[in-house]
């Protein structure tokens, strides 16, 4: 949304209900951006960056918003047998238009769940449908509450796959990405809109309420971790962009690209770079030129990772080096007194780690990671880091 690490706006951890949440007001989204120059701007499905009245999509940039307002488990809490609505908030979905406040609509539970992502779908086709009539330049988020618990699918794929139900699942996802790529088509709007599909982690690697005995929610292939780690299976996630007649088609790549980068990226291919603020650090960098095939390698060499407020990792180049580690969600934190250093080119498992079993060999991979990170820290000193749920109104 900001281009910024999320510990810099106070978005660094899921926060649990009743805990401060949410980035403030201050920050300047895509949606904020892409609005000012232009572009009407929608929100339909998952935002997680603000519970809060006053700190919902409609609050950062988008013209409309519908969905929900915390994570997509917020729809089981209600199935508990303990559950109290006069302790806890009963969830609902919610809905909102620039200049007002948002307002509940219905109540947001398992059943519900099991139908909005198609529900969001079939408002992003349109939106679609509206705004190229208008012949509107336009926006749209779509956040998809698949693949997270509690697990469910529309009742027209429930069984489908016959291998369970977050198989299920992924046909729904799958046919729902289709629908939107067909209204794009029908639209007769195809080479004038760019698509970008990506994901925000890997997935959790445990079963869950409601998988059937010996199925587990998604398989992060040969990377270690999940959900929650800085392994790669926990960092590492599929992106496609697809920009006929722009973007070459077919083009695979295994360099660094972080979801930070979205940000000043885009900016960059609507031309609109001069809209990008000066006055707080912006993490992402710039990917046109190589999205766009104008370099061969991405503009990023490294990526720091945060769980929480402590730094797990540094990923540079084909190197990683974990400070911490945890093996998944609900694991024990693990700290080392020397680094631990893998090759995750040639260990993409990360299974043998470099600096003990080679004699301190790599040892010599502090000194550009070490620069990283104390560059990290004296911007933080400058601009000292948002705490979550705080009012801020800038630097000064």
């Amino acid at each position: 949304m900001t281009g910024r690490y999320p510990i810099r706006m106070g978005t660094q951890k899921v926060a649990a209900p009743g805990e401060p949440d949410g980035m403030s007001p201050w920050e300047y989204t895509i949606a904020e951006l892409l609005s000012d120059a232009g572009y009407a701007t929608a929100l339909y499905g998952k935002w997680h960056v603000g519970s809060k009245i006053g700190r919902h999509p409609n609050d950062q940039g988008f013209d409309e918003w519908w969905g929900i307002n915390e994570g997509s488990n917020a729809a089981s809490y209600a199935s508990t047998p303990q559950f109290d609505p006069a302790v806890a908030e009963i969830p609902h979905f919610w809905t909102g238009i620039r200049g007002q406040p948002s307002r509940k609509t219905e109540v947001y539970d398992i059943a519900a769940k099991a139908t909005m992502d198609s529900r969001s779908t079939a408002k992003t086709i349109d939106f679609i449908k509206a705004k190229s009539a208008e012949n509107k330049p336009f926006f749209v988020y779509v956040g998809f509450t698949h693949f997270h618990p509690p697990w469910g699918v529309h009742p027209d794929f429930a069984g489908k796959s016959n291998a369970g139900i977050y198989a299920d699942t992924k046909l729904e996802v799958d046919h729902n990405v289709g629908k939107i790529l067909d209204a794009i088509e029908s639209a007769g709007i195809v080479d004038d809109t760019i698509v970008f599909l990506t994901g925000d982690n890997g997935a959790a690697n445990y079963p869950s309420p409601g998988i059937v005995t010996g199925e587990v929610g998604g398989s992060n292939g040969p990377w270690r971790g999940g959900l929650s780690t800085a392994w790669e299976g926990g960092m590492r996630t599929p992106a496609m962009i697809r920009w006929p007649g722009k973007i070459s088609p077919g083009r695979v790549t295994d360099e660094i690209v972080a979801d930070l980068d979205w940000f000043p990226t885009i900016a960059h291919l609507v031309g609109e770079q001069k809209r990008i603020p000066d006055d707080r650090p912006i993490d992402g960098v710039n990917q046109a030129s190589f999205l766009l095939g104008d370099q061969k390698k991405s503009a990023r060499e490294h990526v720091v990772t945060y769980v929480g407020d402590t730094v797990f990792a540094v990923k540079w180049r084909s190197l990683k080096v974990h400070f911490a580690t945890a093996e998944g969600t609900h694991s024990f934190i693990r700290k080392y007194t020397f680094p631990q250093v893998f090759d995750i080119k040639e260990d993409p498992k990360e299974s043998f780690e470099l600096w003990g079993n080679e004699g301190y060999a790599h040892a010599w991979v502090m000194s550009p990671v070490s620069k990283i990170l104390s560059e990290l820290q004296q911007s933080m000193k400058q601009y000292p880091n948002i705490r979550p749920g705080q009012d801020f109104d800038g630097y000064r």
